[in-house]
């Protein structure tokens, strides 16, 4: 919620915003409430038509509203994925079933290059794939100075070590899912470090002397706490986890971050820090994706926070990588992509008539079979006439199905269907290939 208010609020300084609201009403100088109409069908598609939208936003899946949205909205869609695995990818079958009501000019935009390739890995047309990570506000997560920020924590902890000891930090909920188990483990192992955590804990747990809770911490006191710790320990398998915002806000802070190889996380670091390999699960149980080595993460850290030297290349390394991930860039990223599928859509062609006809034939042996010829249906809007060669020509049953179906159906629709069919990857993708150089050929004079 706290990065969708986030994407609003630097979207705005780009463009107006408008958001679903029970009376119209302004909320900011370009974040307005607007009362939708939509009674039917027809009432829905003139509202959107006289709003004149340039693109729709959607935070994360959801079949029914893209369902409704592609057949009465012309503006393109981008659909904001926060991750695409969780529930025994419940989440990721969600994904798919969008992917399928595409049109040609919409978008998938997950939020790390990684769950882009996730996705990629399992469907044809990968274009429609944009992603496009999380910002950080650089103005308010900033260095400051290390001693005083220790302080500051001492005082809300009435604890002394804290000015003392080596800080390692946890920020986010503790749960198995994010860590919670390593980390305190971890704190087991080293009882010469102080181990600090900001966050909702769920449920009582013992742990060890040098472990301290702070609890949930407002917003505002985040980059105190980055800058009182000496490492932040980012350990989530956590199946739900695609561009973890404590990492940007981290290295905005010059806080150097020890983090799992998974998800987002290291696309986001780069080499500004240290990245621990996890084994990762088959399933998702419990929303856990993967099991973390204590003793190995142990390890890395002892070493990282010996080398002062270390430590401060690469707090100062993280922060100039956190300019990449500033919110101004992601909301020109945001622009631009908005841009590129409003030209997208304007050089759509108009479907090309194309008539394929389904018969019954004998073959050598006389026995029946299924074939499908297919026939260029010409008019006076066409233009030439089409490829003689192309008349009445025989097709394999599935190629002319799938010709057939091209007419009325977008590419990813197809792609479900021609897939369900042949349950297999490579012979979809080889027919929707297929299917795609045909309708070229028939409709290019």
């Amino acid at each position: 919620m706290l990065s969708g208010f986030n994407h609003l609020q630097v979207l705005s300084k780009k463009m107006e915003i408008y958001m679903p609201a029970d009376d119209d009403k302004i909320y900011t100088e370009s974040i307005f409430g607007i009362r939708p109409r939509y009674d039917t069908i027809k009432t829905s598609v003139d509202w959107f038509q006289e709003q004149n939208f340039d693109a729709i936003l959607i935070f994360e899946p959801n079949v029914d509203n893209l369902t409704f949205l592609r057949h009465t909205c012309p503006a393109p869609i981008i659909l904001r994925l926060s991750c695409c695995f969780g529930g025994n990818r419940e989440f990721f079958d969600q994904v798919l079933s969008c992917y399928s009501l595409l049109r040609p000019f919409d978008a998938i935009s997950p939020k790390s290059a990684w769950c882009g390739k996730e996705i990629s890995s399992v469907v044809w047309n990968t274009s429609c794939i944009r992603p496009i990570t999380n910002g950080i506000d650089l103005d308010f997560f900033v260095p400051m100075d290390k001693k005083q920020s220790k302080k500051s924590m001492a005082d809300q902890t009435q604890d002394d070590r804290i000015l003392n000891m080596p800080i390692v930090g946890f920020s986010g909920r503790f749960e198995p899912a994010k860590g919670a188990n390593t980390f305190l483990t971890i704190a087991d192992l080293n009882p010469d470090i102080l181990f600090v955590i900001a966050g909702q804990q769920y449920a009582p747990i013992s742990h060890p002397n040098n472990v301290i809770f702070l609890g949930h911490q407002p917003y505002k006191k985040m980059p105190n706490f980055y800058n009182a710790i000496d490492v932040l320990c980012f350990l989530s398998v956590y199946s739900r986890e695609s561009c973890p915002s404590v990492i940007l806000e981290s290295m905005a802070c010059e806080c150097p971050v020890i983090a799992t190889n998974f998800s987002g996380t290291p696309e986001l670091l780069g080499d500004c820090g240290e990245i621990v390999a996890i084994e990762h699960f088959s399933n998702e149980p419990l929303d856990i994706s993967g099991y973390i080595n204590p003793e190995c993460v142990s390890l890395r850290l002892r070493e990282l926070i010996k080398d002062e030297q270390r430590l401060e290349t690469l707090g100062k390394n993280a922060r100039e990588r956190a300019h990449n991930f500033s919110w101004d860039s992601i909301a020109n990223l945001h622009v631009d992509l908005i841009n590129e599928l409003n030209v997208r859509k304007s050089q759509i062609k108009p479907v090309v008539p194309i008539t394929v006809q389904f018969a019954q034939r004998c073959d050598r042996e006389g026995n029946l079979k299924a074939v499908s010829r297919v026939f260029n249906f010409s008019n006076d809007e066409q233009g030439p006439l089409p490829r003689i060669s192309f008349l009445g020509q025989d097709l394999n049953f599935l190629e002319g199905l799938g010709l057939y179906l091209s007419q009325n159906m977008c590419s990813n629709e197809l792609e479900a269907v021609i897939y369900g069919i042949v349950q297999d990857r490579v012979a979809c993708e080889n027919l929707l290939k297929k299917v795609e150089q045909m309708t070229a050929m028939l409709t290019t004079p």
